[in-house]
């Protein structure tokens, strides 16, 4: 009886060190919005070209919640940001770190759990800093710093803010972890039952073939 309660209790640690760090994952996974889009350098000052992408989940923009890339000249480069956010209320494209000209297109932010929140760049909704011009050129934004630009940037604002549609699903995530965790430990306990009885079965083979000698 006793090395059935010891049993019980590997199990359900075993099966909590699985199921609640699946869970939390699981969750953490979900509070997250994605933002897309591509990006060339044509003229830049600065050598090597970076690109800053801030995000403001309601506290103002900080480097700490921010993405940087450095950038090829000349080259498209596709652009993939992971945002661990569950509003967003602003974004911020420092498109260079210095004063030049970027071609910005296919802009989309998504909800990598539900649907598409934005899924063209809103050109009038853009406020500029340090940003001479920002002109429409096909499906893209040819956007222009003024020459003498050291922090040039776009800043766009959501009203509403998006928001990820993990946002409200704590519950149904520690939910499925509880429902893992059940799970797990039943199957621990089984698979420990069947190994104990296998290995007494066997102690009993050897204890037969002894006596049989």
């Amino acid at each position: 009886m006793q090395d059935r309660r010891y049993s019980w209790l590997v199990s359900l640690c075993l099966a909590a060190l699985f199921a609640f760090p699946h869970a939390a994952f699981r969750y953490r996974a979900s509070i997250r919005l994605l933002v897309d889009f591509d990006i060339m350098v044509e003229a830049c000052g600065l050598k090597p070209p970076v690109l800053q992408v801030y995000y403001d989940q309601g506290r103002g923009f900080s480097e700490k919640n921010s993405v940087r890339v450095v950038l090829p000249e000349q080259k498209s480069k596709h652009i993939q940001a992971y945002l661990p956010v569950t509003r967003l209320y602003r974004l911020r494209l420092d498109y260079l770190n210095g004063p030049g000209t970027v071609r910005l297109s296919r802009m989309t932010v998504t909800d990598p759990f539900g649907p598409v929140l934005l899924s063209e760049i809103p050109v009038r909704q853009f406020v500029g800093h340090q940003t001479q011009q920002v002109v429409q050129d096909g499906n893209a934004l040819r956007v222009q710093s003024e020459a003498n630009a050291d922090d040039p940037h776009l800043a766009l604002n959501f009203e509403p803010a998006l928001r990820a549609s993990g946002a409200g699903k704590f519950w149904s995530s520690l939910v499925f972890g509880c429902k893992v965790f059940g799970i797990m430990a039943a199957a621990l306990e089984m698979l420990f039952l069947c190994i104990g009885k296998s290995f007494l079965n066997a102690r009993l083979g050897i204890g037969k073939a002894k006596a049989g000698k």
